[in-house]
């Protein structure tokens, strides 16, 4: 996706309000046009304050973020801190890590007193609470609202927003990916074709873009995506790795770990994030024991980092007095994923445009996992005196403010096609990521071919790629009839994700196909509209007529 950035001022008639969706925490800003700042808003009640320092000498900063979770109750239902507050975290009823649940296209139903619910039905009610509960900050009519989302979204998750935009009738919208929100935000001098790289690592994914910075005037920026690569792990993972280490420390049986995983996980949480300032070298997680057992607490001090990690290696700390946050972090092979992520993206980046590493102008970082100390000094080292360690929790929203969305498509598209030489199917390029629609039309052209005689009708199917690199998920895709859901018959690396597969479009054959025949029989011709709605026509040149004209395949 791509952005321009104007003067920043006020849109007429509203303010402009930014929205960043997190896997863990849910941030929303608005630019003051009198101040040119961007203010995260403080929700009272629903809001937690956080206060940080990038480095020992650094002033105290202070944002303000909504934890992402949801409670049913039967009499009422609790969003952010109100859930925390009441210690329903953990509850049954409650939603936690709805973005990632949606993004991996969970759609397990949950029991809860107001009945049967989906992630996606958490996710659309905690939004639209939350926006209420501000609504004497922001107008949902006047406004203009940004919305952003990860680099690797697939349209299950950007399908899911667009219908809650839609159900909360905000009447000015945009959408802006991640990456780009972080580059627009960026309040520096820029030189024209200024690349930079976005190490977005949050508490449910690591995605890496590059991004080259094109300056058309001297007020515009121009923000355009070279490559990108994403992983499935983050701050998370690392909570439940301070878990399993406390509980292997203390010898904890199945039962207690059962009992005590949620508030251990929450501690956990408190432990990366305090071990994540700059001006705290330890601290404690602690839990408290049964009244009937001979200790009344268990206490583990767990550090930053010690000189172990910090040559590259990691140690068993036999005596189990003393943790170290940088010894976990590494033997979980943690560094060498974000390296990987960090090659992959660079290695699209080559690619499509020719980006080198060294014309790296300056490494973005946002995300509240970047500021774990091994990963600060793991980039520092990848890329010395490159590395911009600013904003990293507000950076989506405060680009997200500033900027105005030029249409782009934001991945590449394919069409699964039948190869009569090779008696295979295979993968054919339709659209690619930075493509600006509405398109010309017949902007893509090729021939369908049928797979075998006789056949009557060819289906058209629309793929979507990824170069997210996912782990096992820990709950089966299926179909309502229980089986595994079919992707594609093409054998790749890649991810790649049917957009269509309920509502396939087929070019019917009449009279059949004959392979021989018909190699060059129907000619299609594809283009964009306003919608993002991908169109296709379709000619019979051996019947000599036109069997589509424009007919919607799939949204894009």
């Amino acid at each position: 996706m791509s952005s321009t950035v104007p003067e920043a001022n006020s849109p007429p008639g509203g303010a402009r309000v930014a929205v960043d969706f997190g896997t863990s925490n849910t941030v929303i800003a608005r630019l003051d046009p009198e101040s040119d700042t961007v203010q995260t808003l403080e929700v009272p009640g629903i809001s937690k304050a956080v206060r940080y320092r990038l480095r020992p000498d650094d002033s105290l900063q202070t944002i303000h973020l909504v934890p992402s979770l949801i409670h049913f109750g039967e009499n009422e239902t609790l969003i952010g801190q109100q859930v925390v507050a009441r210690g329903l975290v953990e509850s049954k009823h409650t939603f936690r890590w709805i973005k990632r649940s949606i993004s991996m296209g969970v759609t397990k139903r949950k029991r809860t007193p107001q009945g049967h619910k989906t992630p996606a039905d958490g996710g659309a009610e905690f939004l639209r609470l939350l926006l209420s509960y501000i609504s004497n900050e922001v107008s949902l009519t006047n406004d203009e609202f940004t919305f952003t989302s990860p680099v690797e979204a697939f349209e299950d998750f950007q399908d899911w927003l667009q219908r809650v935009i839609d159900d909360l009738e905000i009447r000015r919208v945009r959408r802006i990916d991640e990456a780009t929100a972080c580059i627009l935000g960026v309040q520096t001098a820029v030189s024209r074709d200024d690349r930079f790289l976005v190490f977005d690592f949050g508490c449910g994914t690591l995605d890496v873009s590059a991004v080259r910075i094109d300056l058309d005037t001297a007020k515009d920026r121009k923000a355009v995506q070279l490559g990108q690569a994403g992983y499935d792990i983050g701050g998370m993972d690392i909570d439940a790795w301070i878990f399993e280490d406390f509980c292997a420390r203390h010898e904890l049986d199945a039962k207690t770990r059962r009992q005590t995983k949620s508030t251990l996980l929450v501690e956990a949480e408190r432990v990366k994030i305090r071990l994540s300032r700059a001006d705290v070298d330890v601290a404690e997680l602690k839990l408290a024991a049964d009244p009937t057992a001979d200790r009344t607490e268990f206490v583990t001090p767990y550090t930053r980092s010690c000189d172990a990690c910090r040559s590259g290696e990691s140690q068993s700390q036999p005596d189990n007095s003393t943790g170290c946050l940088g010894c976990l972090v590494h033997s979980r092979q943690f560094l060498r994923h974000v390296r990987n992520t960090i090659d992959r993206a660079l290695e699209n980046a080559a690619i499509k445009a020719g980006m080198r590493r060294d014309d790296i102008t300056r490494v973005v970082v946002t995300g509240g996992t970047s500021l774990v100390p091994l990963v600060r000094r793991h980039l520092k080292e990848m890329f010395p005196e490159r590395v911009a360690f600013k904003n990293p929790f507000d950076a989506v929203v405060r680009g997200g403010c500033r900027g105005i969305v030029v249409p782009l498509l934001s991945h590449d598209y394919t069409i699964e096609s039948f190869s009569a030489h090779n008696r295979e199917f295979e993968f054919k390029s339709l659209l690619k990521t930075g493509t600006e629609y509405p398109t010309p039309r017949d902007c893509v052209r090729f021939w369908a071919k049928g797979s075998y005689d006789g056949m009557t009708r060819i289906g058209i199917k629309i793929f979507e790629v990824s170069r997210m690199e996912r782990r096992g998920l820990e709950v089966a895709l299926v179909d309502d009839a229980g089986s595994l859901q079919e992707t594609s018959r093409v054998a790749t690396k890649y991810h790649y994700i049917c957009l269509n597969r309920d509502n396939p479009t087929f070019i019917v054959a009449d009279p059949p196909i004959q392979l021989q025949r018909d190699a060059k029989r129907f000619a299609c011709s594809f283009w964009v509209d306003g919608n993002r709605r991908l169109c296709v026509t379709v000619e019979d040149r051996l019947a000599r007529r036109e069997l589509m004209r424009d007919h919607p395949v799939v949204r894009l």
